[in-house]
């Protein structure tokens, strides 16, 4: 009964306000990609998510049905199975369905568009920045490039291991936060905010800054430009991949390979500046911040990781990472701005619909 009144509450201007301005982000992002795509011939594949995003979606949604479910059982409840019926109505789960799924249904599409895009970065604009971005980067840390001022810890095999494992964790956890915001039942405003910045910082800085300061990494300078300065590094990842598996070599060389394919794959484009991996760990952290005590903690952690991980692993320079978190957060401000624009009467209305 509860989910047939709440899609008798979609039609309603304040169901369909909560997702607008995400609508209109991605809508502006794909005023300017598809033509530029057409106009460079760059191939475009709308299906490259489909599959993995909604098996993963599914994998998120199964687990936080055992936690809730879990949670019942072991309150001792009398029946079981109306004890965890009432508590997905406590947390308005119709709603939650009604509001995200509408986002979710395109997210994977919008994934396909921006990986078609990132490909093709080279027939735009070939890659030229990498030198004057080492040179910058070597300013920045007094002569020396950003992995050799690291502290001696991280040249250990096993820690170069665990941090090739975070690094790789930020799949998950990037999916993971979009997934719980798209269906969170808090903030209208917070949610439309992270959802409009989430478009921005993929589209600003994967895409357009990714472009303008077309890059390839230190892990590719060799191939591309027969340039031996990061060398040591991929050595010493190597000999240490003989022992830990470094499961970002593996990833080089698919990039690598795909580069030399035409048409676009799943998780295909070679892109340094400015880093995207650090851009959605820095939008996660400043999101998180304002939970508090251990959330908030983890959020800043794992940026810290990403940053290192981007730099120790070949995939960044360190000003990569840098940019990254100096611009995403006027990124959060500017959608926090578009968030707000005639959204208080929306959340007003919601709430009195909801009661």
């Amino acid at each position: 009964m509860r989910m047939i009144e709440a899609v008798m509450r979609w039609g309603s201007p304040a169901i369909w306000r909560a997702n607008n301005k995400f609508y209109a982000a991605l809508f502006a992002y794909l005023l300017v990609a598809l033509p530029v795509a057409i106009y460079w011939r760059i191939p475009i594949d709308v299906r490259l998510y489909n599959e993995g995003f909604w098996v993963f979606g599914f994998a998120v949604a199964v687990i936080l049905f055992s936690w809730i479910s879990i949670r019942v059982m072991l309150g001792r409840q009398d029946n079981v199975f109306s004890a965890i019926k009432e508590k997905l109505l406590e947390n308005e789960l119709a709603e939650r369905i009604i509001k995200g799924l509408p986002v979710m249904l395109v997210l994977p599409v919008f994934f396909s568009i921006f990986t078609s895009m990132k490909d093709g970065i080279n027939r735009i604009v070939p890659f030229y920045a990498d030198k004057a971005i080492m040179e910058i980067d070597r300013s920045l840390h007094g002569g020396f490039d950003a992995w050799q001022i690291l502290p001696q810890i991280f040249e250990i095999g096993a820690v170069t291991f665990v941090l090739n494992f975070f690094y790789n964790l930020w799949f998950v956890i990037m999916f993971v936060v979009l997934f719980c915001v798209t269906f969170s039942a808090g903030s209208e405003r917070l949610r439309s905010q992270y959802l409009v910045a989430f478009v921005l910082t993929w589209g600003l800085l994967g895409n357009l800054a990714a472009t303008v300061f077309s890059s390839v990494g230190p892990a590719f300078v060799l191939p591309f430009y027969g340039d031996r300065t990061f060398s040591p590094l991929m050595e010493y990842l190597n000999a240490t991949n003989a022992v830990y598996p470094i499961w970002a070599l593996y990833a080089q060389g698919m990039l690598l390979a795909n580069a030399a394919l035409d048409g676009p794959r799943m998780g295909s484009g070679i892109s340094a500046f400015p880093s995207l991996h650090v851009a959605i760990a820095t939008l996660n952290a400043v999101y998180l911040w304002r939970f508090g005590g251990l959330v908030r903690w983890t959020g800043v952690v794992f940026l810290i990781a990403t940053q290192i991980g981007s730099v120790q692993l070949a995939w960044h320079y360190g000003i990569d990472g840098y940019a990254s978190m100096l611009a995403t957060p006027i990124i959060w401000v500017v959608a926090g701005r578009i968030a707000a624009a005639g959204g208080s009467r929306a959340s007003d209305i919601v709430q009195v619909e909801s009661r």
